[in-house]
């Protein structure tokens, strides 16, 4: 893999090996610390590496790379540099190529620019997590005028854009196959409505239940935090399946199985369960809409069915 820090590790492995390498203990209070030292056997002495990396470029390169992705619009001011990141990322003791980057303050997503890259160099597993408040953006500014609202915005666009890009540009064997995608979340309420009864107007707080879910919502949102509550990795592969006529969701090959439909027959149970069986996970939960059952006599039978085929995990929002 060529990511920036080689040329320093490459460096290093040939002083040691010539043995121009000394390692030299000093005293922190009560901790030792062992610094590295080149010989200079000309001058007699010993002198140690300056920390700084004075190798790559600053933030006037990086705010110009972002601003060729985009197009020419200047997007965003003092992005982070590419290199620096990719260097802060490879320096780590442990580091290796299925590591998980988190960002918590991720701008314009050069974190995940930078992690997609080194991807690229070595095809890697690596994965990143972005975490940005939805600032908006001047409303003179040229980002704005492009049409990203706010930062958030043109983090998504800018993994989008330089996913592409890599893919395109990077001539390597497998290179195809490198994972870009990725998934987008926002913090908000739950999607399933709390029972806040009205007394003054029961009958309209009744009528208000007939369907479970925030109005506005989609059954991914639900479903996603259906996986939340479980304490399953967001990143699982969640596949669709329609069965007699319903839309049934399976997260991670099964081990979470989701039907939010109404009029849920028995048929349709019985075909989550053959879902199941199909691809036999370790672990198997099976998740409803409280009343998306066709009958109440159905989801009595229902659950007998489900607890026939050994899966006890049933739930019911």
């Amino acid at each position: 893999m060529k990511v920036a820090g080689d040329l320093e590790k490459k460096t290093y492995d040939k002083l040691k090996k010539d043995g121009f390498i000394l390692w030299k203990k000093t005293k922190r209070g009560d901790v030792e610390i062992w610094w590295p030292y080149v010989k200079y056997y000309l001058e007699g002495r010993t002198k140690r590496p300056s920390p700084l990396w004075n190798d790559l470029d600053g933030n006037k390169k990086a705010t110009r790379d972002v601003r060729l992705l985009f197009d020419g619009i200047k997007v965003f001011d003092y992005s982070k540099p590419i290199d620096f990141i990719q260097r802060l990322i490879c320096i780590s003791p442990n580091a290796n190529n299925e590591d998980i980057i988190l960002d918590f303050f991720s701008g314009s997503a050069s974190t995940a620019n930078a992690v997609m890259s080194i991807n690229a160099d070595d095809l890697g597993k690596r994965r990143f997590i972005m975490i940005q408040l939805p600032e908006q953006t001047d409303e003179n500014s040229e980002a704005c005028k492009a049409g990203y609202k706010n930062i958030c915005e043109i983090g998504k666009e800018r993994i989008r854009r330089a996913g592409e890009k890599i893919v395109q540009n990077k001539d390597k064997e497998g290179i195809e196959n490198l994972d870009i995608g990725f998934k987008v979340f926002k913090l908000d309420t739950s999607n399933i409505k709390p029972w806040n009864p009205d007394y003054e107007n029961l009958l309209m707080t009744l009528d208000d239940t007939i369907d479970n879910f925030v109005p506005g919502r989609f059954e991914e949102d639900v479903v996603y935090e259906v996986m939340l509550k479980y304490g399953i990795d967001l990143t699982y592969p969640v596949d669709t399946r329609e069965i007699n006529g319903k839309k049934v969701f399976s997260i991670g090959f099964g081990a979470l199985i989701i039907c939010l439909d109404s009029e849920i027959t028995l048929d349709v149970v019985q075909g989550m369960v053959d879902l199941k069986n199909e691809l036999k996970p370790e672990i198997s939960r099976f998740v409803f809409k409280d009343n998306g059952f066709k009958t109440d006599s159905v989801k009595t039978n229902a659950i007998e069915i489900l607890k026939r085929n050994d899966i006890k995990d049933i739930m019911s929002i």
